[in-house]
């Protein structure tokens, strides 16, 4: 089946730029100078390797494959399917989005509608486009496998080469499949992109950067915490 997105990110530990955070005990670290903080795993997820729950953009429930069909994690739905037109927001222009309350002034996912925000509370929320773009730049790739899961060691450079992150390959959803996990990653950032695209992150074994993806896709969240200054 052809993809239509692309989009990743990710997450692990360091040293004195490692720790916990105040908002519910979730594990993060800082990979590179005033830079935010990356949690450890994704939302839904409670070890590194493994994908979480998965969003549609603007998506606060989240759903994982089981048995075939795509579950909502607060029971709502047992056969739900990634398509355009189960997303409220589908064509929706930056203009529209901002009147309607999906995104903020500043032009990201307001918190009501921000996955990360609204699982884990505090101050957590999803990525900008910019720092997943800050991501691949400041940061050392290798592909590795982790428990048997391949993705991304995501690692600081200099004085935070010792932090790191793991990005599993998540694979993503689309109607009623499951593509492509274990062999590419993709995550939502909180930036809107152009009509009915938002913007993402997207790995596999050659190749990672940010990328446009149909709001209607099911993809992984990974939370940041903290501004980039």
């Amino acid at each position: 089946m052809k993809r239509i997105i692309r989009f990743c990110l990710a997450v692990t530990l360091g040293f004195a730029v490692a720790g916990y955070s105040d908002d519910g005990g979730h594990k993060k670290v800082q990979l590179w100078k005033n830079g935010p903080y990356w949690a450890e795993t994704n939302v839904g997820a409670e070890k590194s390797w493994e994908s979480g729950y998965y969003f549609w953009w603007g998506d606060t429930i989240g759903y994982k494959y089981v048995d075939g069909k795509w579950v909502a994690s607060d029971g709502s739905s047992s056969n739900f399917l990634f398509e355009k037109e189960n997303v409220p927001n589908k064509d929706k222009k930056k203009s529209d989005l901002r009147h309607e309350g999906w995104i903020t002034a500043d032009g990201v996912l307001a918190p009501k509608h921000d996955a990360a925000h609204v699982h884990w509370g505090g101050k957590w929320r999803m990525p900008t486009s910019q720092e997943l773009n800050d991501l691949y730049d400041k940061c050392n790739w290798q592909w590795s496998v982790l428990n048997g899961v391949s993705g991304y060691f995501v690692r600081g450079r200099n004085d935070y080469a010792s932090a790191s992150i793991f990005l599993p390959c998540t694979g993503y959803g689309n109607g009623t499949w499951f593509c492509d996990a274990g062999s590419c990653g993709s995550y939502w950032s909180s930036d809107p992109g152009s009509v009915g695209l938002s913007l993402g992150f997207y790995f596999d074994s050659s190749h990672h950067s940010t990328s446009y993806g149909h709001r209607g896709l099911g993809q992984s969240v990974r939370p940041v915490q903290g501004l980039t200054k």
